[in-house]
């Protein structure tokens, strides 16, 4: 089962380019993740959705940057 949601993933995000946001809700917070297909970041946290999805976003942006520079 797990072999589907990687190729979906691939045919519908990373293949395009795309970045796939998942969002989670842990009760009072919310729990975010993204990832581009060859690199993911996870536990990005706030408040509300948006929060924790512009989290993930900008981690993954940062980290995207970091590695350019090696």
């Amino acid at each position: 089962m797990m072999w589907i949601n990687r190729f979906w993933d691939w045919f519908w995000y990373f293949r395009r380019g795309k970045v796939r946001y998942r969002v989670w809700d842990h009760g009072d917070t919310y729990n975010a993740m993204a990832s581009n297909g060859q690199m993911s970041v996870y536990n990005c946290h706030g408040s509300t959705p948006e929060q924790a999805l512009e989290m993930a976003k900008y981690r993954l942006k940062k980290f995207l940057e970091e590695e350019q520079k090696e």
